[in-house]
């Protein structure tokens, strides 16, 4: 499929060094300003956390958009402990070319943009080696000591964040339908792409629905959307196995969001609360919803995932259609197949190969290209129908 983008190294070297707007001949990055007006949500020790209140995000579009803007437009969520937009550099530009809209990639709270100086490598490595000293938890790394600590901490965390992206992306969907958004036409309508944890966003904004504003949207969740028996979020990359065992004990507990949100929120977080909690525990409620969304969604699974079961998230979000793709592992699905190691140590030969991944995750590996192609291909079509454009 010749117009997807495998390598792209200078549209990484361009994000890395800034600047607004630049491009590499075929796609352009922009990077609006976004404040969120949600940090109430947050336990009071964050709420000041200067970056996670206004930010700038990234936007891909094909260098040859029309001076007006798309009339349509893909949203793109990314995973948990998600530190930078390289990975999805490719899937943004692919989806760029192919649909001839703008792709916006938007962090979730605490993540990408959105960190301070708190998530310095310096100090995820200090905190990696504390935590590795405690007993029996494992999957420690620079990679994951911040939110390790944090969430081992207050566990609630993951809801009042999850709440506070859910709300920042109701408004960014409200700014673009106003014709606020830079390249993008009044009156269009977001779709959206969540991976891993975005997926569980993107899925709550549908069966949310706030004021009718996604009753007519799709999404398309990808290594996403199983229940919580579906989940083992403990990685070198993503949380440690103490922080994953907090959370899920929280999480089991179902006591959110009364346990965590101030009175002033709690009626507004309500819906969102619950549909998360529905789709964690296969509520009641998600069959019928799911039946009535089954047109509207996409379910992209990855039969080698080891965080996210493919076959839990088909089951949970049944009768939705199923995407199946054989990728690498969740953390890097179109890099390596290679089993992440359980333990972080520079001396060994799979450590070092698991940094060399991450050094080129902004590239396809040339083992996954084909099943590159066909999540670009099925996700295009399913999202837009009628849009794609092959060449």
């Amino acid at each position: 499929m010749p117009g997807n983008v495998y390598e792209p190294d200078t549209l990484n070297r361009l994000f890395r060094s800034g600047g607004d707007p630049v491009d590499d001949g075929r796609c352009r990055l922009r990077r609006p300003r976004f404040d969120s007006r949600w940090t109430g949500l947050l336990l009071p020790e964050d709420r000041a956390i200067a970056e996670n209140r206004g930010f700038s995000y990234l936007m891909v579009e094909p260098v040859d958009l029309p001076a007006g803007g798309g009339d349509e437009v893909l949203v793109i969520f990314h995973g948990l402990n998600e530190g930078s937009y390289a990975r999805m550099l490719p899937w943004a530009g692919s989806f760029a070319l192919r649909l001839h809209i703008p792709v916006i990639l938007f962090p979730l709270s605490f993540h990408v943009g959105r960190r301070s100086d708190l998530w310095r490598t310096p100090d995820q490595t200090r905190i990696a080696a504390h935590r590795a000293a405690m007993a029996g938890n494992g999957r420690t790394s620079p990679f994951n000591g911040r939110i390790s600590e944090r969430l081992s901490q207050f566990p609630e965390r993951y809801l009042l964040g999850g709440l506070q992206s859910y709300f920042d992306a109701v408004d960014l969907a409200a700014q673009i339908e106003a014709g606020g958004h830079v390249s993008c036409r009044a009156g269009a309508r977001p779709r959206f792409l969540g991976y891993s944890a975005g997926g569980y966003l993107a899925l709550v904004l549908l069966l949310a629905d706030p004021g009718g504003r996604f009753s007519d949207s799709r999404a398309a969740v990808f290594a996403s959307g199983a229940p919580l028996d579906g989940i083992r979020p403990g990685s070198l990359f993503i949380m440690d196995d103490e922080a994953a065992k907090r959370l899920s004990a929280y999480l089991q507990g179902r006591s959110f969001p009364h346990g965590a949100i101030d009175a002033r929120h709690r009626q507004l977080a309500e819906a969102p609360a619950r549909w998360l909690a529905e789709v964690l525990f296969h509520g009641d409620g998600l069959a019928d919803r799911m039946e009535a969304m089954r047109d509207r969604l996409l379910v992209v699974v990855n039969p080698a995932d080891r965080v996210i079961s493919a076959e839990r998230a088909a089951w949970n979000l049944r009768p939705a259609p199923v995407l199946s793709l054989d990728l690498g592992v969740h953390e890097f699905p179109f890099t390596t197949g290679d089993p992440l190691p359980r333990v972080y140590d520079r001396r060994t030969q799979e450590t070092r190969a698991m940094i060399r991944n991450v050094r080129n995750v902004h590239r396809i590996g040339p083992a996954y290209r084909t099943a590159f192609d066909r999540f670009i291909h099925e996700v295009s079509d399913f999202l837009f129908p009628g849009r794609s454009n092959p060449a």
